[in-house]
């Protein structure tokens, strides 16, 4: 094969005939496996005189090899060719030439750099010392690939060689903005390896980064501060202060001086270009949006305030620098509301689009606009500051609106708008400080000078941001003809015709409102006017779609429960409604999620109930039943098997809210779409499983009696649920599917009592548990014995003593190893709280027997979060630590005595700080090493409260208190014999814990 065959192929694929491309792409993949492919490619890519169309396909074609089949590739001797030609071309005149080889060589790079291809590190640096323009930018361009491939081993040789040519590259005007900017890039990547080398070898950063950081710092403040004359000069500026945040967050300490020099260049950059960004992009109609590079980023002035809102972020994550900022708090808040202004070309975007609207102007938006960021960078300054924050809002409002002029005259406005949008983003903070009498703000004067001027002119993003504003203070409000205002505009703008804007706001209003309200005589407030709102939502619910549904129908769900009177006499055509809005889109898991909700809410009406048993459960159970799929849109077999969860789920929900006995429905014709669901269904889904066995066990306890004499086709009603209790906990499938299994067991074992052969069914659980890895779903197995333990414990040990895993191990052996292993990492208050009462239970029968239990080895190794993963710190590096079992149940206990201390502690100290603690000095910081956390003291952040267990509500441990339970616990077992040797096990931590009892031997 050779260059002239493959050429016309490339051609001819570039043809705009359909079937001249197909038949040219079909040729060219019969020509890949030939050794000259890659050569030839490569020969057309760098030919000069060959058209840039017919390169560029190259090019591309070349990448595929390289990323598809290179490694695979047998032609070695072709490969080594390619390698050894192909670096020129980094220099060729044309860009988009030089960025197609930089993609061929760091694709190739990254599968032979360095083992196969040793000299490629020496051929950049070579090329890069060149100082040529095209072969830098093309060097560059590979470097930044290379850089995060680069290895801890490597480092030590790379570094000192490449840090000097980039800074000396960094450091010379006659490159071009983009190539510095990748200079920067560069040594990001190279400064995140090195920071965390820092944790085995804490002289990396000393020995590698700091002694040429700061003349780049010095550099980049100079380029910071240099006036941009074209759009790219954005992007090198916009690197600039990404790579200053990056110093901030990695070496607080030693950016100290470099941070006083930056703040005021990147200071006078956003004020300087405040007024010019309000002229030539918010008021300007012709404005179009930041172009994008070669690399697929954005240049502009836009991505560059973005960076500097990034920077100022990450100073206010310091207190070392906290009090820099809070210093120009005023004036950054006042510059902040000015880039909330809405640009003219995003309104028109938004008017075509409503949707794009709700979408877009939202804090938590995935799309960035300078708006976005000002909107984010306003809740962290809140969060962070809180009564120096509101203080300083007060006064940057104050000065705009004195300075703004007439309302209805030009784009002042926007402003307004803006600074309305300021109120609403603060509002949890500005409530919480007023709340606490920390600041003194009159709503009443902001509602003349702002919202009453405001809500009269014609301009409906700034009505509907004052609605919604303004309904966010209702309990604020001066006076009833204010309410009455909020209450006349929020009706009138849910009716039809209403411009998008101004019902956005409304339906936001409504929602916030409904959340402000929360009282009994509260919402009697809105009694009246819910019977407009009500009725205009469900109205507009039927015609919208994607975000407007979504909101809709949330503001819908919280109105319901203030007048549920209003729903309850149209119950059917309610009901109707909605679960015909579930199948419409039941493809779309985050509309579906909301009627859900909707339903859900309507369930909790009594009025309510017989109209969904009658409407909207037979439609679910058709959808239960149904082989394929019910939605009008195509699904995937994933987005069904989706739907149906979330339709168990539902059914699930509606059991728990339904009164016993329960109505038939769900009895004779629920529970068995359910079982056939997951005891039938060919393929294993953990979801349907978990889902399923969630409603088995909703039925249960509402109806056991029911589910008992139940019979379907000679199957009774408990022999299916025992066949779905064996399927979950079958050791073939899916541990996931176990999740919820051990609640199911545990309800079971509750209910039926002496009825159950349960012996059959702890040996599955324990057959189960020998095999799960993950430690939530051992957890929700060790709970059922748990339980046994706490209600006897004598009987449950002798049970578990008789019977083993499938290795062959005692089960009472296994079950308290992999109890005291997790122990630490329990979630969920209700499951802590019962595990730790069986210690207690336990530690006493242990060390009062001469029971071979108490000789039982457990591994003393701690669980820490480590880099964001759970990990385990062994205290030697020759393995864990093995201990006693009773020493280690012991140290749980104090440990566990420790959180509830912790959690007592910081429901005391709960609120508002004083302004001093804000600002307290910043004590020396370990930047070396990963963060160390103990799991113990976390533990209870990651339990999922929302999920409580409503079959646990009535276990009288719910009684008891913790922190008296192991109080008295502790102070008796401090008369133990054996008390003074189980503390010489403690940490310093644990002793610490300990000494709180006063008691003696700690």
């Amino acid at each position: 094969m050779s260059v002239e065959q493959i050429a016309p192929l490339i051609s001819q694929a570039l043809s705009a005939n359909k079937v001249e491309q197909d038949s040219a792409q079909e040729q060219l993949k019969v020509l890949a496996p030939q050794p000259d492919y890659a050569t030839s490619l490569l020969s057309i890519l760098l030919r000069q005189d060959a058209p840039l169309s017919v390169r560029q396909m190259a090019g591309v074609l070349l990448k595929q090899f390289a990323e598809n089949s290179w490694q695979e590739c047998p032609h070695i001797a072709a490969k080594d060719v390619v390698k050894a030609n192909i670096l020129p071309g980094l220099g060729d005149s044309l860009s988009k030439v030089r960025s197609s080889v930089a993609a061929i060589v760091s694709e190739i790079a990254c599968v032979d750099f360095p083992d196969n291809w040793t000299g490629l590190f020496d051929q950049l640096l070579s090329m890069m010392g060149t100082g040529e323009p095209n072969q830098v930018h093309g060097v560059m361009k590979v470097l930044a690939e290379l850089a995060a491939d680069i290895t801890d081993s490597q480092v030590y040789t790379v570094a000192p060689v490449l840090f000097p040519r980039l800074i000396q590259l960094f450091q010379t005007e006659t490159f071009g903005p983009g190539t510095r900017a990748r200079v920067l890039s560069i040594f990001a990547t190279f400064t995140t390896l090195i920071s965390h080398m820092d944790s085995v070898d804490n002289a990396a950063n000393e020995n590698l980064l700091f002694p040429v950081l700061p003349g780049l710092v010095d550099t980049t403040i100079v380029l910071i501060g240099t006036p941009a004359s074209d759009k790219i000069d954005y992007k090198l500026q916009t690197e600039c202060v990404n790579f200053l945040s990056k110093l901030v967050q990695t070496f607080p300490k030693q950016m100290g001086d470099k941070v006083s020099s930056a703040l005021p260049v990147l200071w006078q950059l956003l004020t300087k270009n405040a007024e010019d960004h309000i002229t030539t992009v918010v008021n300007n109609p012709d404005h179009v949006e930041d172009d994008v590079d070669s690399d697929g980023s954005e240049i502009g002035f836009g991505p560059l305030v973005q960076a500097i809102f990034e920077f100022i972020q990450a100073l206010t994550e310091r207190k070392k620098y906290k009090a820099m900022i809070r210093k120009v708090l005023p004036d950054v808040l006042f510059y902040l509301i000015t880039y909330l202004s809405i640009p003219e070309y995003q309104m028109e975007l938004w008017n075509e689009d409503p949707e794009k609207y709700v979408e877009d102007d939202d804090e938590d938006s995935m799309n960035y606009t300078v708006r976005t960021g000002a909107m984010e960078l306003l809740i962290d300054l809140a969060t962070e500051m809180k009564v120096p924050y509101v203080e300083a809002l007060m006064n940057a409002i104050t000065r705009h609106i004195s300075s703004c002029g007439n309302i209805a005259e030009g784009y002042n406005w926007k402003l307004y708008e803006a600074c309305a949008t300021a109120m609403n983003i603060s509002g949890d903070v500005i409530e919480e400080c007023l709340e606490a009498k920390k600041v003194d703000f009159n709503f009443g004067a902001f509602y003349s000078t702002v919202v009453l001027p405001g809500l009269s002119v014609d301009k409906p993003f700034l009505r509907g941001r004052l609605i919604w504003m303004t309904a966010s203070y209702i309990k604020r409000l001066p006076n009833e003809d204010a309410l009455n205002t909020l209450l006349e505009c929020t009706c009138a703008a849910l009716k039809p015709g209403t411009p998008a804007p101004v019902m956005i706001g409304a339906m936001k209003g409504v929602y916030a409102m409904c959340a402000e309200l929360s009282e009994p005589e509260e919402k009697q407030v809105l009694h009246k006017s819910m019977e407009l709102i009500i009725p205009s939502l469900f109205d507009l619910a039927g015609n919208m779609e994607g975000d407007l549904l979504m909101l809709c129908l949330d503001s819908l769900r919280v109105s319901v429960g203030f007048r549920p009177d209003i729903v309850a006499v149209e119950a059917d055509k309610v009901n109707k409604f909605l679960v015909e809005l579930f199948v419409k889109h039941a493809s779309d898991t985050f509309i579906v999620t909301q009627v859900n909700d909707v339903l859900i809410t309507l369930a909790d009406i009594p009025e309510c109930r017989g109209s969904i048993q009658n409407n909207v459960v037979p439609v679910l159970l058709q959808i239960l039943r149904s082989p394929t799929p019910t939605s009008p849109k195509k699904q995937s077999e994933e987005d069904e098997e989706d739907m149906k969860t979330e339709v168990i789920d539902l059914l699930t929900t509606f059991i728990r809210k339904t009164p016993v006995p329960l109505p038939d429905v769900y009895i004779k014709e629920v529970f068995p779409a359910v079982m056939s669901m997951t005891i039938g269904s060919v393929k294993d889904s953990s979801a349907i499983l978990q889902s399923g066995g969630e409603c088995v066990r909703a039925c249960l306890a509402q109806g056991f009696q029911q589910v008992s004499t139940l019979n379907i086709n000679g199957v009774t009603g408990m022999e299916y649920t025992m066949q779905l209790i064996a399927k979950m906990l079958d050791p073939d499938v899916s541990e996931y599917g176990a999740l919820y299994s051990g609640r199911l067991v545990s309800s079971l074992i509750k209910h039926a009592g002496t009825a159950l052969n349960i012996n059959e069914i702890l040996q599955a659980v324990l057959n189960k548990l020998a095999k799960c890895e993950t430690p939530t779903i051992q957890q929700s197995l060790l709970v059922v014995f748990i339980k046994l333990f706490n209600h006897d414990l004598e009987g449950s040990m002798s049970f578990l003593q008789s019977i083993n895993t499938p290795s062959g191990e005692n089960g009472l052996v296994f079950v308290l190893k992999s109890w005291c292993e997790i122990q630490e990492i329990f979630t969920g208050e209700y499951e802590t709280k019962v595990a730790v009462i069986a210690l207690t239970k336990f530690l006493p029968h242990l060390l009062s027997s001469d029971s071979p239990l108490s000789q039982i080895m457990v591994s003393d190794e701690e669980m820490a979060l480590e880099g964001g993963r759970i990990t385990r710190s062994n205290k030697t590096t020759q393995g864990p630590v093995m201990i006693p079992i009773t020493v280690k149940i012991f140290k749980i206990l104090v440990q566990e005595f420790g959180n509830v201390l912790e959690e007592m502690e910081a429901e005391r100290n709960g609120g508002l700080s004083d302004d001093e603690d804000d600002i307290e000095e910043e004590e020396e910081e370990d930047e070396g090493g990963a963060e160390f956390v103990s799991i113990a003291q976390i533990a209870h952040l990651l339990a999922n409260d929302d999920d409580e267990d409503e079959d646990n509500k009535d276990d009288p441990l719910n009684d008891v208190d913790l922190h008296s339970h192991l109080q008295q616990f502790l102070t008796q077992l401090s008369t133990h014999n054996s008390y003074n040797q189980l503390c010489q096990a403690l940490n310093e931590n644990e002793k610490t814990v300990l000494n709180s009892l006063q008691v003696s031997g700690s």
